[in-house]
């Protein structure tokens, strides 16, 4: 059984996070990390009115909000250890970090905001070099820096997805291309089991599918055909690949 790369407490699966480096993380944890973060942050933005409010209302009410030098830099160190180990699970998150503007910035002060395909100083996008979906993180190494206008020539119409035209090869998915458009179109929900290349094992999935498209690989020819759709388990909207996908079947209302 895996257990959880903060705690090392056995995960359940229907609430983990199954991280791209093969670990696991409770949704729990992650959140403990964001709220003792965010905590030290309130309290050391608070310190510098607070002793400017000292100087000129030295009451006890005031004195008792304001903590030693000593203390704060205690609060420093651990608001910096609290990044630190945040920053190390966002790399592998299986989606965009909630630092993802802050990784954007570190990127445009390290290289300035230059398209990594033209060369052209100009607004810029960032992308990942290789997909999540494909194996990719979130660590800077696998982060680039793009323009719009090689952002809409790479991906034509702005449609970073390609279409949902069902190819000569992916023909063994026709029934399921089938069904999923069919309960798009009419407002169903579809069940399936789902397995990650990560995982041992399937999971049922049910999920309120949105829209087919073909995501390009990156690492070779052809597309992967997937669903993308607001899924009932993760409470968030997810894309699942039609070739890690069986007993699929709708959900009639």
């Amino acid at each position: 059984m895996p257990y959880c790369t903060v705690c090392k407490i056995e995960i359940d699966f229907e609430y983990d996070i199954a991280l791209s480096d093969g670990q696991y993380l409770h949704y729990s944890c992650i959140l403990m990390l964001q709220m003792r973060k965010h905590e030290i942050e309130s309290v050391l933005r608070k310190q510098k009115p607070q002793l400017m409010l000292s100087l000129f209302v030295p009451t006890d009410g005031a004195q008792q909000d304001i903590v030693s030098e000593t203390e704060i830099e205690d609060l420093r160190a651990k608001l910096a250890k609290s990044e630190s180990i945040l920053t190390g699970l966002y790399n592998y998150l299986p989606c965009w970090p909630p630092d993802w503007d802050a990784r954007k910035q570190q990127l445009i002060r390290r290289n300035g905001s230059i398209c990594s395909r033209c060369d052209e100083e100009a607004d810029v996008y960032l992308l990942h070099d290789i997909p999540v979906f494909e194996g990719g993180t979130n660590e800077l190494n696998n982060l680039t820096l793009i323009c719009a206008e090689c952002y809409r020539s790479l991906y034509h119409e702005g449609d970073i997805f390609g279409t949902s035209t069902l190819k000569p090869a992916q023909s063994e998915f026709s029934e399921q291309f089938s069904e999923i458009q069919s309960a798009i179109d009419n407002n169903q929900k579809i069940q399936f089991d789902y397995k990650k290349p990560s995982n041992k094992r399937w999971m049922t999935r049910v999920v309120v599918p949105e829209r087919l498209f073909n995501i390009p690989n990156s690492r070779e020819s052809g597309e992967t055909l997937c669903v993308e759709g607001f899924c009932e388990l993760r409470q968030d909207t997810r894309v699942f690949a039609l070739e890690r996908m069986q007993a699929l079947e709708v959900i009639e209302d």
